[in-house]
């Protein structure tokens, strides 16, 4: 690079890219920020539908796997017909699942609309990442996407205040019908300012409607035969769920590993030392993440009878130490390499979750709200150094493929701390105590996991 063009780098970004970095932001904000807002308002879906915990779980479950399977889609679409079509599909079938949602009847509607909700979520938060990279200039890259990921990370902020405030019935309405004059300026402003972008040429062949079918079935068989477990449904139901959904699990092994020439999941990377633990620590963020972002709000409600805007002040608390581990973690792991600094947020977190499972019955809430802010801070290290080593532990022809993959196991961990919260939750104030256990074993399963991440970088 020459001395010139060092001087001519833009220093900042111009008003057209700023208005399409700032609607892009938008639009990854509201997929994030609906999600932790639903969280807040379970009682009151169950209230207002006559659905106990275990059921009314199930509007969050249904979004997370259908945002998890359309992801990768996501890529393979943006290839063939543009990463601006793609958003705006995306988008659109957001907004369209937020008008069903906030118009839902009754809790199966209600989990259906969700279930459409979070297909065109799933296309949107990845469509407008990479869109978000593509248009900013080169030199400011690095700087405009920290930006984007700061304005995401206000999400486990905000959404719980923002669903506990409209935590009563037909307020809960306005957690989806917001979407709807938001998703339309971000929708004008994104067919006004952004560029068309042509399909490219790509090595991808045809999508994996196999895998598509075989991987999310699969996968709610098993979380229903979890689900109707926890019910007290009779044993040869949840027996039977379990099978059907091994015996699709196993046929989605096979047909990935013989048949699809590019997987839902691929099991190819698995070779890969470092992608592996980067897998296994992040399966047990989702985890640990969502059981928290759905559980709090019950906590803080069940065991210390707070209401309103207060039963979010525990997510909050999480956020807040989220936000500046998260914002931090990939920059200082450059340095460190992403092992040192994941194994020792793992080892606090673990102590953290361990404390919590003791005290959450009889400490004082400032007390609990200050160790959540602990966990926070440490749970941030661990993830965002995790996430950030895919990068260099693949080859760069995989990287696409390697972060779909990530992303998808994530969303299905998720699902599965969800599904058991609305299990052990029924079990009273003792459940919070098993739950906060629970994710302390997962953290240990992450604190081992991290001796397969990469150590400092050479060079």
């Amino acid at each position: 690079m020459t001395v010139d063009s060092v001087r001519e780098a833009p220093t900042r970004l111009d008003r057209t890219t700023t208005l399409i970095v700032v609607a892009l932001a938008a639009a990854a904000l509201m997929a994030v920020l609906d999600g932790t807002a639903v969280a807040a308002s379970l009682t009151t879906l169950g209230t207002t539908f006559d659905a106990g915990v275990d059921t009314v779980i199930w509007v969050t479950v249904g979004y997370l796997i259908s945002a998890g399977l359309a992801q990768p889609l996501a890529g393979w679409a943006a290839d063939r017909y543009g990463g601006r079509t793609v958003f705006l599909i995306g988008l659109a079938g957001f907004v369209a699942g937020s008008i069903l949602a906030g118009f839902a009847w009754s809790i199966g509607a209600l989990i259906a609309f969700r279930v459409l909700q979070g297909f065109g979520g799933g296309l949107l938060e990845p469509s407008a990442l990479t869109l978000t990279a593509r248009n900013a200039p080169a030199p400011l890259v690095g700087r405009v996407m920290g930006t984007l990921s700061m304005i995401i990370n206000v999400a486990p902020i905000l959404g719980p205040l923002f669903g506990s405030a409209l935590d009563a019935d037909p307020w809960w309405r306005m957690i989806f019908l917001i979407n709807v004059p938001l998703g339309l300026i971000v929708f004008l402003a994104t067919v006004r300012l952004l560029p068309r972008d042509r399909p490219v040429e790509s090595s991808r062949g045809p999508i994996d409607l196999v895998g598509l079918i075989l991987l999310p079935l699969g996968f709610v068989a098993l979380l229903l035969a979890l689900n109707r477990a926890g019910a007290g449904t009779p044993a040869w139901i949840s027996v039977t769920l379990a099978a059907v959904g091994v015996l699709l699990l196993a046929g989605y092994v096979r047909h990935s590993r013989t048949t699809a020439r590019t997987p839902v999941l691929d099991l190819r990377l698995l070779r890969h030392r470092g992608f592996v633990g980067s897998l296994i620590v992040m399966a047990t963020v989702g985890f640990t993440m969502f059981s928290q972002v759905i559980g709090l709000p019950l906590y803080a409600e069940q065991l210390h009878g707070l209401q309103g805007i207060a039963r979010g002040l525990f997510v909050c608390a999480l956020g807040i130490g989220l936000i500046v581990s998260m914002s931090n973690g990939g920059r200082i792991s450059d340095r460190t390499g992403p092992r040192v600094l994941a194994r020792t947020g793992a080892a606090v977190t673990v102590a953290g979750l361990a404390a919590f499972a003791m005290i959450n019955a009889f400490a004082p809430v400032p007390v609990l709200l200050g160790l959540m802010i602990i966990i926070g801070l440490s749970f941030g290290f661990v993830a965002a150094p995790s996430f950030a080593s895919v990068f260099r532990v693949v080859p760069a022809e995989s990287t696409a493929q390697a972060t779909a993959t990530l992303f998808i196991v994530v969303q299905l961990a998720a699902s599965v701390g969800v599904t058991v919260v609305g299990v052990i939750t029924e079990l009273g104030p003792i459940g919070y105590s098993l739950i906060y256990a629970l994710l302390a074993a997962a953290q240990l399963i992450a604190l081992v996991a991290t001796r397969l991440l990469p150590g400092r970088p050479t060079g």
